[in-house]
Formats: C-alpha cells, sequence, structure tokens
C-alpha cells in the first residue's frame, strides 16, 4: 500500500509538472458562455458572418487526410452516425476523434479559412479525456477541458439538466456526461486553428462547429469572463490533479467521473 501510496505521489507530481508547463494560462481575451440545456445550437442571428459544419451527409469514417468543410479543413478526421453520445437533432452525423489507432494521445485539428473571433459547438458526452484548444498564428490562446465544462454547469441552477443526451431518440442515454452547446468570444484577437484532443480510448463528440468574424453581444449563461493571467495558477493544479487520477485509473469505456452534484 506504501509503495502505491508512492508511486500515485509521483504520478501527481509529475503530471502536475507537465500541466504546469504545457497548460498555458486562462486567455484574458476570451469570454465563454453556455447555453441554455438541450439547446444544440449557436444564436445565429447574432453572429456576423457566420458558418456552421452540420457534418451531416458527411460519408461516415475516418480519414487522416481529413476533409474540407465551409469553415476550413480537418484533419485526422472521424465522422460518427448519430448515437447515444454525439450527433445535434439525434440524427446524421457528428464530429469525434478517433480513438482506435493505436495511440494514446489523439489530436485533430480543424485550420479556420479565416481568423475568427468566435467559436461554438455543441460539446456532447464530454469526458475526461477532452481537451479543446485555440491557436493564433501557432500560439495557444485558450484551452479549456471537460473538467472546466463540469465546472462551469456546476454553478448553473439548473445543472442535472445538463447531463444525459437530450434527444428524443436517446432520450437521457449516457446520462451521467455533460451535453452542452458552448460560446467562446475572443473580445480583444482571433484565432485561426481549433485543436480537439483525447488522452485514452474514450472519445471527443462535438458537432454545428460555428465560426463568426464578430457578434453583437455575448449570449447564452456566461461562465467566465476576462481573468489575469496569474489567477489561472489554481486550475493549473485542479487539471494536474484529474491528470493523475487518469494516469492512475484510465478507464477503457465511457463512464463519467466528473459530474458535481
Amino acid at each position: 500500500m506504501k509503495s502505491f501510496l508512492i508511486k500515485s505521489a509521483i504520478a501527481s507530481g509529475v503530471v502536475l509538472s507537465l500541466a504546469t508547463l504545457t497548460r498555458p494560462a486562462m486567455a484574458s481575451s476570451f469570454t465563454v458562455s453556455i447555453e441554455n440545456a438541450g439547446v444544440q445550437n449557436a444564436q445565429l442571428s447574432n453572429l456576423v458572418s457566420s458558418n456552421v459544419n452540420t457534418f451531416t451527409g458527411q460519408t461516415a469514417g475516418y480519414s487522416a487526410n481529413g476533409f474540407t468543410s465551409t469553415i476550413g479543413t480537418y484533419d485526422n478526421g472521424l465522422i460518427k452516425d448519430a448515437n447515444l453520445y454525439g450527433g445535434a437533432g439525434g440524427a446524421g452525423q457528428y464530429f469525434d476523434v478517433d480513438t482506435n489507432n493505436g495511440s494514446v494521445k489523439t489530436v485533430s485539428t480543424l485550420t479556420l479559412k479565416n481568423a475568427q473571433s468566435y467559436f461554438g459547438l455543441w460539446w456532447s458526452a464530454g469526458d475526461a479525456s477532452n481537451v479543446l484548444t485555440f491557436l493564433s498564428q501557432g500560439k495557444v490562446v485558450q484551452t479549456i477541458t471537460t473538467a472546466d465544462v463540469v465546472s462551469y454547469i456546476a454553478g448553473l441552477a439548473n445543472k442535472a439538466s445538463y447531463y444525459g443526451n437530450p434527444n428524443s431518440t436517446f432520450a437521457n442515454q449516457d446520462s451521467g456526461e455533460p451535453f452542452a452547446f458552448i460560446n467562446f468570444y475572443d473580445v480583444a484577437g482571433t484565432f485561426d486553428q481549433v485543436q480537439f484532443t483525447n488522452v485514452g480510448g474514450t472519445g471527443f463528440e462535438s458537432d454545428n462547429h460555428t465560426v463568426a468574424t464578430s457578434y453583437n453581444n455575448i449570449t447564452g449563461n456566461v461562465v467566465t469572463k476576462a481573468v489575469p493571467e496569474s489567477s489561472s495558477l489554481l486550475g493549473v493544479f485542479v487539471i494536474g490533479f484529474v491528470g493523475a487520477t487518469s494516469v492512475l485509473t484510465r478507464r477503457v469505456n465511457k463512464k463519467s467521473v466528473l459530474q458535481l452534484s
């Protein structure tokens, strides 16, 4: 038992160190909001020069070479038919990160046609292995994990409504994981790439990827505003702890370990 605790402490320290070195401070120019429970689309009337990639009609399957859409080019892309884990409206296709290629860590990158100041997506069946990263000219400007999403939802009055698939076809299935449409507003800059990372053998499911060059207002339930970079240190420690837990107890199947009561 003592040996196990020592190994656990070492693993935690390693992951925490890596998190401290590799996770950027929360970009002060980003505001994040979440639409009401069950909403799976952006408020398009609020967006300027917007485009949406619904993935519906796209051939299901994996493509290492990726594919081009109305908003940009995806590499290492995987398209799946709607199921309990994803597919806005409970039908059509959705985007996922390939988790069956033998890699411990898989990254799918969306390179946008033009720099944008807004990105929104229906983040479905969120689990501890999911990481979303925004880049501008190769530099990371924002990173968010499912742990962040769970924390945001926990502050909402109707937090329980965000858990489980909201579509009638798969109603309330996968009830231990969060489903939410999330808006990312870069209020003082732009980004030109979005990376979807999954660690382990679960999946990073999402749909209705939406971009806009600008917007009229911040809509949805605002869950985080601009913060000084130094105040993100606590978040680094949280990520380190979650990462260490994942290293020690990596899941084989998608099971929620994040829901807050």
